[in-house]
């Protein structure tokens, strides 16, 4: 049981018996979505058909398998060729079974928009839902940019509410994803990710029930052990009814 808290699991590709097993224990438990990646030591970059396929077959209760679209790592600047790329990926991940894709672009500091409504077309072509990732955190102007992926009927935003790298957790940008909850309206869906602890997790849970939130929390090191199994344990203090909650705002 979630108790109504949604939580998004970060997983990376790695062996694929571990991700059926980490995609199966984790959706048993309540976990409702998992966000799959490669690479998550270069930030998350775009992970095989095969372990797609893996984290779809393994998937319980209703749980969605969002992909992340990133060819490359580095900054967020999408090249045409790149935008190429990443067309033909989205078009791979939904073939594969995924309920959504996960991509950012940016440019001079600013949404892409270009190059967002061009991704975005071709995820909506094949009914997927749409994640603008932690590129979001690089923006001069992040609440122009929220309008705008509203208007692009972007599905959700990853967003720590800090900087991105500047090495803040998203319990830090407390006050910035508030604003962020006040003006999307639920319009658009904010997940909360960045630094987040089984003992910080509770007053990200607080500010979405205080907002009665169309929001979630994203995690990834605190709910796997050293070896990149889920933590059973981990996932159940996240979604306990019984989890402290802490008065904010």
């Amino acid at each position: 049981m979630n108790n109504g808290k949604f939580l998004e699991v970060c997983l990376n590709e790695g062996c694929l018996k571990q991700l059926a097993n980490n995609i199966s224990l984790a959706s048993n438990l309540g976990a409702k979505r998992f966000e799959l990646c490669s690479n998550l030591h270069l930030g998350g970059l775009t992970p095989s058909v095969n372990a797609i396929d893996c984290a779809v077959k393994n998937l319980t209760n209703s749980a969605e398998l969002v992909v992340m679209i990133r060819p490359e790592a580095g900054n967020f600047l999408v090249s045409a060729e790149c935008h190429q790329v990443m067309q033909k990926q989205i078009t791979m991940a939904a073939n594969a079974g995924a309920h959504g894709v996960v991509f950012g672009a940016v440019k001079n500091d600013e949404l892409d928009l270009k190059v967002t409504r061009s991704l975005v077309a071709t995820a909506k072509q094949h009914d997927l839902m749409v994640t603008f990732h932690r590129a979001f955190d690089t923006l001069t102007n992040p609440l122009s940019a929220l309008e705008k992926l509203i208007s692009l009927e972007v599905d959700r935003i990853l967003t720590a509410g800090t900087p991105w790298q500047s090495g803040q957790s998203a319990v830090d940008g407390l006050n910035q994803l508030n604003t962020y909850l006040v003006h999307s309206a639920n319009q658009i869906e904010i997940v909360m990710g960045g630094g987040v602890t089984l003992e910080n997790a509770a007053t990200l849970w607080q500010l979405i029930k205080n907002h009665s939130a169309k929001a979630a929390v994203h995690v990834h090191s605190c709910v796997h052990n050293e070896n990149g199994a889920i933590n059973a344990e981990a996932i159940n203090k996240l979604l306990s009814k019984d989890q402290a909650w802490q008065r904010i705002f």
